[in-house]
């Protein structure tokens, strides 16, 4: 009896044993990580755009710069064209020569001229001198045909040189003591009204009067004294049409 309740047993243990070898393990899942984020790429921000600088418009005569010899010293010119007819502008005493701008400026489409400014060495300088020094320089470039346009003292020393064989014509504005022309060659007399320089308009005129043909003359309704014309609100158009027609029509009759 006792040996089967122990067989029993026995038995009852196996089966246990069996049961659980045959019961299915039950695996454990893996930890699971989580799915990696999808990281936005680093964009570079650009840098601000900066503004390009505005360039400061400076007036300033283009082309070349010479110098010019006279008494031992020298002073400086520009050239502006490469024409076979030079234009000598020379102002009056103690202005800057940027004055005659708005002429050259008027006249660049001539490709016949060749325009040079300067201004006097000093106060004390002789116009004359200085004036003949330029068209010296000119001369010795092979320049063999040239305007002289002169206000103020520089109307007279254009005056001066009217002996000059290359000489075809000249443009007097507002001059001061400008000696009677006597060639044969066109001229212009310009002032204004009511020039401050006191005696101009008149000296202008009496010039004019005394000198030879062709000549012409004109007046404008203005207070200003010589190139100061151009840059005049109510004249000044009036007046660099007035020259350059002058000019451009000696030029082109050569």
């Amino acid at each position: 009896m006792k040996t089967r309740k122990w067989l029993v047993s026995v038995l009852m243990l196996i089966c246990v044993l069996l049961a659980g070898c045959a019961a299915p393990a039950t695996a454990t899942p893996a930890p699971t990580s989580a799915p990696a984020t999808a990281q936005p790429a680093p964009t570079t921000q650009p840098e601000p755009t900066q503004p390009a600088p505005t360039a400061t418009s400076v007036p300033s005569i283009p082309d070349g710069q010479v110098v010019i010899s006279v008494d031992n010293e020298t002073f400086n010119a520009t050239i502006t064209g490469n024409g076979e007819i030079g234009v000598i502008l020379a102002d009056t005493i103690g202005y800057d020569p940027l004055r005659w701008l708005p002429l050259i400026d008027a006249l660049d489409g001539n490709e016949t001229l060749r325009m040079i400014t300067f201004a006097y060495r000093d106060e004390d300088a002789t116009p004359y001198k200085d004036t003949r020094a330029v068209l010296d320089y000119l001369r010795g470039q092979g320049i063999d045909k040239i305007i002289c346009v002169g206000a103020g003292y520089g109307a007279t020393a254009c005056g001066y040189l009217q002996a000059e064989p290359e000489m075809i014509g000249m443009v007097f504005l507002a001059g001061f003591d400008v000696p009677n022309v006597d060639a044969d060659f066109p001229k212009l007399f310009l002032t204004a009204d009511t020039d401050p320089h006191t005696g101009a308009p008149a000296i202008t005129q009496r010039a004019y009067e005394q000198s030879a043909e062709p000549k012409v003359f004109k007046s404008y309704a203005a207070g200003v004294h010589g190139p100061a014309l151009f840059t005049n609100v109510d004249v000044g158009p009036q007046v660099l049409a007035d020259i350059t027609d002058f000019i451009n029509g000696i030029a082109n009759g050569q």
